[in-house]
């Protein structure tokens, strides 16, 4: 990811801070245009790291993973949880599965992974794999306010009340394990580094400060 799509990427996610303040649910074509580009971001970032081939294999493979787990979940609540999917009827698969959550838990991935890469080089592959499945599971967890309250992506939960304890545990650790073993496929970046401090640190530091203005916004209005 260089200097300049990482500018655009980092703007264009803080301006995603318009849609704390846009009603539940209301304009969905703004989630998809700001979905969109982060993944494709990250995507030539990958390209750039890795060539087209090994970005398209790599790319290929998180979403697959991702919507696999997403498809399974729609169907049985495992292993992500009682949840319910929403978002544009035309950006599901079949009415049912969205497309939306994959492309996000791709870019999510990628910049978690390119921001570790760079600042902890030395880990190893296991190593940053570990690392990059903690902060990467870190940040769903921030997202869930933004996600499930603020947009409404998904719905907890919708076949009780209250908050399963054991299912979200479950999820998380799912989100975390894909997180570990989809890090490995990872192209490894071989250019010296001047530096620890990486343009993927700075998208993913705005994106998680996104999150955490949703999550204070939803306290904020229980109180």
């Amino acid at each position: 990811m260089n200097v300049a799509i990482s500018w655009i990427g980092a703007l264009w996610t803080a301006g995603g801070a318009v849609l704390l303040f846009l009603e539940a649910g209301s304009h969905p074509w703004w989630d998809a245009a700001w979905v969109l580009l982060l993944a494709l971001s990250a995507y030539v970032g990958l390209v750039q790291v890795g060539g087209l081939p090994r970005a398209r294999m790599c790319a290929g493979v998180v979403l697959v993973v991702f919507a696999g787990m997403i498809v399974l979940t729609a169907l049985s609540g495992w292993p992500l949880g009682p949840v319910r999917f929403t978002g544009p009827s035309v950006l599901r698969v079949g009415n049912v599965f969205p497309l939306l959550p994959p492309l996000l838990a791709f870019s999510l991935l990628t910049l978690c992974q390119r921001s570790l890469a760079v600042a902890y080089p030395g880990l190893g592959i296991n190593g940053l794999a570990a690392a990059v499945a903690g902060v990467f599971a870190a940040t769903i967890l921030n997202s869930a306010a933004f996600l499930a309250e603020a947009r409404l992506w998904w719905l907890w939960n919708p076949w009780g009340e209250g908050f399963a304890v054991l299912p979200a545990v479950v999820g998380l650790f799912s989100i975390a394990l894909a997180g570990f073993f989809l890090a490995r496929i990872y192209p490894e970046d071989t250019d010296m580094k001047l530096t620890r401090w990486s343009p993927a640190a700075a998208v993913l530091i705005v994106i998680n400060l996104l999150f955490l203005a949703a999550n204070a916004l939803h306290f904020m209005g229980r109180l």
